[in-house]
């Protein structure tokens, strides 16, 4: 299975990015800041929903991916997990449109754990690397539950 390279530069980028890392998973050791060069970096196990379809297969495949955020100029955690270690989930990627391009996009995860990075404009790239394999674990959620 080839995996995706996917660039979002605007909201509606965002969403069918969103849609493809929905049930990643993650740790706070995957996650890296850096305020001087301004970009937000995650690495995950990422679900590939593409070609998978819920009423056919019981299993599906996960992938090693990485999602780099440039332009950055704020960001905040909200609940976040001391340990390292802690599994994350993620659930979705929303954007919030400002002035001149700049947004506000939050990394929303299971439990409640967020990431809000103020950036200067949107400028997202997803790249998956390696070789797939089989997972029976399909991720399934209510993100009306989850968010509230």
């Amino acid at each position: 299975m080839n995996g995706l390279k996917l660039k979002a530069m605007d909201a509606e980028e965002v969403a069918i990015l969103s849609a493809a890392m929905e049930g990643a998973i993650t740790s706070p050791g995957e996650l890296s800041y850096s305020s001087k060069s301004r970009h937000f970096t995650m690495t995950a196990s990422r679900f590939m929903w593409e070609g998978f379809d819920r009423d056919v297969s019981k299993q599906g495949h996960r992938i090693r991916s990485g999602l780099f955020i440039t332009d950055i100029l704020t960001a905040h955690r909200q609940n976040m997990p001391e340990n390292p270690d802690t599994a994350l989930e993620l659930l979705s990627i929303s954007v919030e449109a400002g002035n001149d391009g700049a947004a506000d996009l939050v990394l929303h995860f299971a439990g409640g754990t967020s990431i809000a990075l103020g950036v200067e404009c949107v400028d997202i790239t997803l790249t998956d690397a390696g070789d797939a394999w089989e997972t029976d674990v399909i991720p399934a959620h209510d993100l009306d539950k989850e968010n509230t």
